[in-house]
């Protein structure tokens, strides 16, 4: 049992030091490393918070798509996406388009939530 601040907490306390505290006192041609770094720390702690849940779901379809466990699967999927291999039949197209619409929600959800707000997904 924790009862100090965790994870994203800790990222997010830290990110404000960096932009509100830190931030100020760098010179000018360094404030866009800063504003990267508190970006990157965002991220993580969106990722803390919600888990790679989303993205592990449309790796286990890929493994059930490909028959086959293979770090590499995404890697195989952007292949034949590029080559057109799902283009043979309408239902593996669509198949192969709904895997990407999730993996690209999955993604914007840690990169980029407010996009999502802003277009009203979740």
């Amino acid at each position: 049992m924790y009862d100090l601040p965790r994870g994203a907490a800790l990222l997010a306390l830290a990110r404000d030091v960096l932009l509100d505290e830190l931030m100020p006192l760098l010179p000018e041609d360094r404030r866009s490393d800063a504003l990267r770094v508190a970006s990157c720390m965002a991220i993580a702690g969106r990722e803390t918070e919600t888990g790679s849940e989303p993205t592990q779901a449309v790796l286990r379809e890929l493994a059930m798509l490909y028959e086959e466990e293979s770090c590499r699967l995404l890697h195989r999927f952007a292949h034949d996406l590029r080559i057109g291999a799902f283009e043979e039949s309408e239902l593996s197209e669509q198949a192969a388009r709904a895997l990407m619409w999730r993996l690209t929600i999955a993604k914007l959800r840690h990169s980029n939530p407010s996009f999502l707000a802003a277009n009203g997904l979740r």
